[in-house]
């Protein structure tokens, strides 16, 4: 189970979440259930964990793994917008925490027939739920996608300087049918680039193609937004980003509960009340030595907000 994902500052989330034996608390992102394993062991018999997520060959795995050792736990098979509605499934109005692990696991990352990576081919899927036949494909957007789209995409997502010209390429291999696996994206990518800055570039277009096919943004602020409502006082929610853009929207709704657009800092969404204080004024970042055992781990964020 290790070589799927290892939680990335475990130790830190649940010192700074958990707070309450006996509460409850919403993993939002179970992924293979690290954090939610380290939930749990804090937790005593009074004390419960519901957790999500949208993969569900994750979903399958952790529930598997938990319940091994522990029965206080829910799991659900959906993206962690749909929170409030597990809620009231489960008759619970407010709970004492969130936590979002907004990383990709190296399960994902590895598996050629998700299509999250240029360094397997395979199908432009990218979808975190593949078993979702309404959600479209990378593909299957690729397909669709104008030209200024896919350039303030891989601007804004990828914070790519050539975007321009790699949309470009992009347009034309699928004008020419040739865009139709992770190798055939990797290669109009590639066209575009000096070869020393390839792999730098391609994981750049490839996030930035990821985040648009599973409308990531849009589903964070819309769940961050809510959150607050059902977050008894005194309880936290924390974040776990790896990504620039996420952690702004992050930084900024527990600061000053606005949101702001992609790319400007026009306002998109700001609350009447202030509704959060923040536990750390700056992010908590890995250690060397969490770093050296998790290289992936260099780029998380952790940021943590209490409810007022």
């Amino acid at each position: 189970m290790t070589q799927y994902h290892v939680p990335i500052l475990s130790d830190e989330v649940v010192e700074n979440l958990v707070l309450n034996p006996r509460g409850i608390y919403m993993d939002c992102t179970v992924g293979f259930g690290g954090h939610s394993e380290k939930i749990l062991e804090k937790l005593n018999n009074q004390g419960m964990l519901i957790g999500m997520d949208i993969d569900p060959y994750a979903f399958k795995k952790s529930k598997n793994k938990l319940n091994n050792n522990y029965k206080n736990f829910n799991l659900y098979n959906c993206s962690y917008v749909n929170f409030p509605e597990i809620l009231k499934k489960i008759n619970f109005n407010k709970v004492d925490g969130f936590l979002f692990d907004l990383g990709i696991s190296s399960y994902q990352v590895n598996n050629a027939h998700r299509g999250f990576s240029y360094m397997n081919d395979g199908p432009l899927d990218m979808r975190f739920n593949p078993n979702d036949i309404k959600a479209d494909t990378a593909k299957e957007i690729l397909s669709k996608i104008d030209i200024s789209k896919l350039s303030e995409s891989i601007r804004i997502f990828g914070e790519e300087k050539n975007y321009r010209r790699i949309s470009q390429s992009i347009i034309d291999a699928r004008d020419k049918g040739k865009l139709d696996s992770t190798f055939d994206l990797k290669n109009a990518i590639c066209k575009t680039v000096p070869q020393k800055h390839a792999m730098k570039t391609l994981s750049r277009v490839f996030q930035a193609i990821r985040i648009v096919s599973n409308n990531e943004m849009t589903i964070l602020k819309e769940t961050l937004k809510k959150t607050y409502k059902y977050l008894n006082k005194g309880g936290r929610v924390a974040v776990i980003s790896f990504h620039s853009v996420e952690d702004r929207i992050v930084k900024h709704f527990f600061k000053d509960s606005v949101i702001y657009k992609n790319s400007t800092y026009d306002i998109e969404c700001k609350l009447e009340d202030k509704v959060f204080k923040l536990v750390n004024k700056k992010p908590i970042v890995p250690n060397l030595e969490e770093i050296n055992l998790n290289p992936r781990s260099r780029s998380a964020k952790l940021r943590i907000a209490e409810r007022v």
